[in-house]
């Protein structure tokens, strides 16, 4: 068993008891009418039943292997490329505007990750790019960089 991963588990257990006790402290109201602390007492819950799945995982589980085999086999360097597109995709974002810095940022993203022919990868951006603005900016009305292109 890993002390570490026990020691957060209730750690974040006693956090979780902690913020249920001030919820009910602030008054919770009802389903129908919810006060102040009823968010709070769901997010507690939802933290201590996470905190005791972590414990209870952590028991059951035996070390099968070190850290070091965690990460062997990762690549690197498309972490590394995809981490450097999106510092540049959110620099850029407000001067290109949503769709098509969108539509670039899954395009190379796409490119980077497969190896699917250059027709796949576009047609994957666009409609990932057109069912992302869709949904924020048409159904939920969030404000979008227009960019260039004025939409």
């Amino acid at each position: 068993m890993n002390s570490h991963e026990q020691l957060s588990g209730l750690f974040w257990f006693v956090i979780s008891i902690l913020v249920c006790i001030e919820s009910v402290r602030v008054k919770i109201g009802t389903f129908y009418n919810p006060g102040p602390g009823f968010l709070p007492l769901l997010a507690g819950v939802t933290l201590g039943v996470l905190a005791m799945i972590l414990l209870i995982m952590n028991i059951k589980k035996r070390r099968k292997g070190k850290i070091r085999e965690l990460w062997q086999g990762v690549q690197w360097r498309k972490v590394v490329l995809a981490l450097m597109c999106l510092l540049v995709y959110a620099v850029f974002l407000t001067k290109l505007g949503y769709l098509i810095g969108t539509f670039g940022l899954m395009l190379f993203l796409f490119g980077t990750i497969g190896k699917t022919k250059l027709w796949a990868k576009t047609v994957a951006a666009l409609v990932t790019t057109l069912i992302t603005y869709l949904i924020f900016y048409v159904w939920l009305g969030v404000q979008l960089p227009k960019g260039i292109l004025g939409l």
